[in-house]
Formats: structure tokens, C-alpha cells, sequence
């Protein structure tokens, strides 16, 4: 192979990747080598070449002096026949997109350490991943969906990418993980767990093994991989996960995990089998059927798209739907998911600002760099993205009476991938969708897509048989679903504001339009320390306020940069923008439980 790799950890406790890079065939006028700037699936320049710490060359046995043209690319001199690079990566980022490694575990994503050689793009690629050394690390095993050639017993060894595009797409896990094994459809799949935790390894075998068999008779079968790995790295905080074509990298905490003994799913076990069901499905949708823009990726900068909305919104709409459809939820459960979703939008003022479609261009510059005033500016093309998804799914049961759903436009989608393989047009999902509505769809998605309308969410669960119900927030961690209000309870007062408080301090992180916090001058980082004369918590705030619900004002002290401030609070009801959904027996439908086929 004219391209090779060799990758070890070479120094864990500073956190360094030692890459060797072997290319023949090179361009004898000048071989051009370069790293990604981003990532697929996190839409922001995250210019991985910050952390190369060293770059050495070497050909025929002699030192070469690169040249750097910028700051991801590297060029050799003309008049060489084959080129050796050996550079370090620092890697000391605990997420899924880029690369970590220290005494107790290594992991990299292929766009944080290998160099790409331009030319060579397409060329079949040559992957040996190596061992740290030490006793220390004896017991460190390797696990990727990488396709390997000729590995030992603990997965180190020679691997092999059809090209660049697939070396970069199998993120790599090294340490002593626990592994659990399971087949869905036939197909092997792998849980690598790593990090301090006790679980359910059955439950998590079998609730994931529901899931991904649903995923996978959902779009016809057979699976589009050979095998698949939920790489999950188990912290004390944080959570979230990226998409690979035959693997996903989550990260949660050991409270998302199921307990022992304990058949119930909770709030946070739900919310881990919501994104192993999220980040599958995007094994289909944008690992695959992807956008025209996105093929090839141009990893080198922006790549701007309006379609999040469909492929992170219409995604994030199929994660939850799967759970009930296989029954690992209830009814209510799922009727919770969808008025957080609702909610989450009707809080942000942002949506009044942004289109869903302007959300997805602005990904790289907004979304992915968000500031204490996000909720006033931007909307969440995942969450709006959602409430399309279903308004969109209304829309085409309503116009078929009930014959088609939105279930097949995505099999519409995969059937036309398989045959072609080409990427989507920016409208070509709203041109499919009015064909199997049989219906011209243009007036809903020049709405719901290119304005900042009021989607037509309870038209829509009112068609499909679900009430939808108002009120005001109950407490600060009131974030929708459960019972609806009484209708005759009063509002109470809210801060119109998010507070945090370690270390005894009231911090405000988030100071909402047309709240209280605003028309008394606060901003972000400000620190509140006495309302009404009353030394405050974090979380006393709103039984304070309750206490004073009939007052107009209220004195409140705060320091800004280290100076004491006074002002007057407005005491004011919390708006009605709580949302819960409630079945409705009267109406009978097949939504939201069972799929059109």
C-alpha cells in the first residue's frame, strides 16, 4: 500500500500520540499533507492541528524540512520518491470529538491524529495500532469498528480503511473497558463501557438489542453494516454523542446507567437508551443519505447546509418514537419527551429571531458556540427540527388519510440511497414529501422551514388524537410534562432568569426577554446576593418570590466586577409556556405506537 500508519500511545501521562506516516508515490513536485479542521456530525471548526505538538520527516534515510503552508497543512520539497512523518498529538480533550489518553484509557477520533496525503485520498489505507508499553498498561485492550486485517487477542494490530473518509469515521477506544456483546438482525454488536460504574450489562444488552433490530426492520433490512460498537466513556459529568458510519462515541454518566435489580426506566436510563437510539439512527440518516453538500465532506472548512433540520431534527424525532413503538417506554413517559421538546422551544425567544433552516447555517458560528444570550437569539434545529418532524408527519397521515406517513419518506430516502448513493438537495426532502402526501406541501414548509411562524403543533397532536395543555413553570427545574395544571391555579412569580450556585454563589447565567431579571438590569455573571433584604441560595429564590407575590418591587443587591449594585426587581407571574400532552380516547389513531408499513 502506498500509504501507511502507525499510532501508540507513546507518552499516556502527557497525554501524547506518537504517529508514524510511511507514503510512496508521492507528488514529486511536492507532497502536500493536511488534517481536518472539523469533524462530521459537530458543525464547528475545531482546528485539530493546534494539537500537534511535533512533526518530524524523514526520506531515504535523511532528515526533511517541511514547509507549513497554514495551520492544518504541511508540504515536502519536490524531487522525493517516498516520505516518512512522525509527529506527536496532545490529547487531552474528554470528549467525543477529538482525542484523550492518560494512565487509565486512550481514545482518538481518526480526524484528531491522522494526517491525510493529499492525492491519496482513495487509496485502500494501511493502519497499525500499537500498545503503550509498560506493565502498567498490560491488561489494555483495543476495540473499533475499524475493519481489521491482523490483530492479537487484545485488538492491537494491523488494520484497514477503504480510504481517507473511512480511517477518520472509526473512533478507537484503548484501556480495560468492559464489553458487552449482542447480535440485532443478525448482526454482531458491541457496548465497550469505559471508566468507574456498576450496572445491568443484561438489561443493557437486551433494551439495546430492541432497539437496534427496530431501527433496522424499520428501513427493510438488511443492516447497512457488518458490525457495530457503542463506544460509551462513563465521566462524572457530561453527556452527549457523535455518529460514525459503524459506531457511535457517547458520553454519560454512571447515573444514565440501569440499576441492578431495578426493571424501571428512569429519567436518566432513558435518557442513554434515547441517544444510543438517536445516534443509531443516524447510521441511516446522514452516515448515508446525507446532503449533496456533505459529499464529498470539504474538511478544510464550512460546509453550510440548510438540512440539519432534517437530519439532527427529524433524527432527534425517530430516537423517542422508537422507545415507545418497541415498548421500553409508556404512553405518558413519551408524551413527557415531547412537551420538554415543546417547551424547550416555547421558552426561547430565539425561535422569533431564527428560522430552523438559518439555525442549520448558522451551526458552524451560532449554535456550536453559544453565549448566555442563545436562548434570546437562536432556535435548536435538533428540538425545532423535532416539531417539524412531527408536524410534518401530520401533515402527510392527514392528507392520505392515514396510508403514509412520514415513516415513508425516510424508506423513500433509503431505497433511493441504496440505488444511487448521491446526496440530498436542499429541497429535495419537501419535494419527496408532497409526493407521498399526494398534496403540495409548499405552503407548510415555506412556513415551518423559512420563517419564524408558530409551527402548527397543536393542530397536528389535535389531529393525532393528544390535548395539549398550558401553564406556567412550577419551579426552576420545571421543564414540562407530567399532569396539566388546574386551570384556575395562578402563576407564580419568576426570576425570568437561570441561576447557578456553587460555592454559596447565586450566578446568573441566562437572562431571558421579557423577564423580570431583564427590566431590573441583570446580566449574565452577575452574582445576586439579597432579594428583599434576604441573603439568597440558588435555591430559595423561588419560595422568596412566592412570598412576595401580591409586591410590585422588590430590592435586590448584586455585585457586577467586584462592585455592590442595587435595583428594583418587578415581581412577575412566570409565563404560561409549560407544556403537557394528555391522550385523547375519544379520538382513535394509530400514532404514535405503530409505524405505517
Amino acid at each position: 500500500m502506498s500509504v501507511s500508519y502507525t499510532l501508540k500511545p507513546s507518552h499516556p501521562e502527557a497525554h501524547q500520540f506518537e504517529v508514524t506516516l510511511h507514503a510512496t508515490e508521492i507528488n514529486s513536485e511536492g507532497q502536500l499533507f493536511t488534517l481536518p479542521n472539523w469533524i462530521p456530525g459537530s458543525y464547528m471548526i475545531r482546528d485539530f492541528s493546534k494539537n500537534i505538538l511535533s512533526i518530524d520527516a524523514h526520506s531515504g534515510g535523511k532528515s526533511i524540512a517541511l514547509a507549513k503552508l497554514g495551520k492544518s497543512s504541511w508540504l515536502a520539497p519536490a524531487g522525493l520518491s517516498e516520505i516518512t512523518l512522525t509527529y506527536l498529538v496532545y490529547a487531552w480533550d474528554l470528549s467525543v470529538r477529538s482525542a484523550h489518553l492518560d494512565n487509565e484509557h486512550g481514545f482518538f477520533n481518526g480526524t484528531s491524529v491522522f494526517l491525510s496525503v493529499a492525492g491519496q485520498e482513495h487509496q485502500t489505507l494501511d493502519v497499525d495500532l500499537q500498545a503503550p508499553d509498560g506493565d502498567a498498561f498490560k491488561e489494555w485492550r483495543l476495540a473499533t469498528s475499524l475493519k481489521a486485517k491482523n490483530v492479537n487477542a487484545a485488538g492491537y494490530g494491523h488494520y484497514q480503511a477503504v480510504d481517507y473518509d473511512d480511517l477518520i469515521d472509526h473512533p478507537v477506544e484503548m484501556g480495560t473497558f468492559e464489553r458487552i456483546e449482542f447480535e440485532a438482525c443478525g448482526v454482531p454488536h458491541e457496548v465497550i463501557l469505559t471508566g468507574d460504574f456498576h450496572t445491568d450489562n443484561d438489561r443493557i444488552a437486551r433494551d439495546l438489542t430492541i432497539i437496534c433490530e427496530a431501527q433496522i426492520k424499520f428501513f427493510g433490512g438488511p443492516a447497512p453494516v457488518d458490525r457495530y460498537v457503542f463506544m460509551v466513556m462513563i465521566v462524572g459529568d457530561g453527556y452527549g454523542g457523535l455518529e460514525h458510519r459503524a459506531s457511535t462515541a457517547l458520553l454519560i454518566t454512571r447515573e444514565h446507567l440501569p440499576i441492578v435489580g431495578d426493571d424501571s426506566v428512569n429519567d436518566k436510563y432513558l435518557s442513554f437508551l434515547g441517544l444510543c437510539s438517536h445516534e443509531y439512527f443516524h447510521t441511516w440518516n446522514v452516515k448515508r443519505i446525507k446532503p449533496a453538500e456533505f459529499v464529498p465532506y470539504k474538511l478544510e472548512e464550512e460546509s453550510y447546509t440548510q438540512l440539519l433540520w432534517f437530519f439532527e431534527g427529524i433524527t432527534s424525532y425517530y430516537d423517542d418514537l422508537f422507545l415507545i413503538r418497541t415498548g421500553l417506554i409508556s404512553q405518558q413517559q413519551y408524551f413527557d419527551l415531547m412537551s420538554k421538546t415543546i417547551t424547550r422551544i416555547q421558552r426561547g425567544s430565539g425561535r422569533m429571531i431564527q428560522s430552523v433552516t438559518d439555525s442549520s447555517l448558522d451551526a458552524w458560528n451560532k449554535f456550536y458556540k453559544q453565549d448566555s444570550n442563545a436562548p434570546n437569539a437562536i432556535v435548536s434545529y435538533y428540538a425545532k427540527g423535532a416539531l417539524v418532524s412531527l408536524c410534518l408527519d401530520a401533515q402527510i397521515r392527514q392528507a392520505t388519510n392515514g396510508q403514509k406517513s412520514l415513516d415513508d419518506l425516510m424508506r423513500l430516502l433509503w431505497a433511493r440511497w441504496l440505488d444511487n448513493k448521491q446526496g440530498l438537495g436542499e429541497r429535495e426532502p419537501e419535494q419527496l414529501a408532497s409526493e407521498i402526501a399526494g398534496k403540495d406541501l409548499s405552503e407548510f414548509f415555506a412556513k415551518a422551514l423559512y420563517t419564524t411562524e408558530e409551527l402548527p403543533v397543536e393542530e397536528s397532536l389535535n389531529y393525532l388524537g393528544v390535548d395539549v395543555h398550558w401553564r406556567a413553570r412550577k419551579s426552576l427545574s420545571d421543564t414540562g410534562g407530567g399532569k396539566p395544571n388546574d386551570e384556575n391555579d395562578a402563576p407564580s412569580p419568576w426570576l425570568g432568569a437561570n441561576v447557578d450556585g456553587p460555592s454559596g454563589k447565586v450566578s446568573v447565567t441566562h437572562v431571558f426577554a421579557g423577564g423580570a431579571a431583564l427590566a431590573a438590569g441583570l446580566a449574565p455573571g452577575d452574582i445576586i446576593i439579597a432579594i428583599d433584604n434576604i441573603i439568597v441560595s440558588s435555591g430559595d429564590i423561588a419560595d422568596l418570590l412566592q412570598r412576595h407575590a401580591t409586591s410590585a418591587l422588590l430590592t435586590l443587591h448584586y455585585s457586577r466586577h467586584g462592585v455592590l449594585r442595587t435595583t428594583q426587581l418587578p415581581v412577575m407571574p412566570a409565563p404560561v409556556d409549560t407544556c403537557s400532552l394528555s391522550f385523547n380516547d375519544e379520538k382513535v389513531v394509530a400514532w404514535p405506537t405503530t409505524p405505517t408499513t
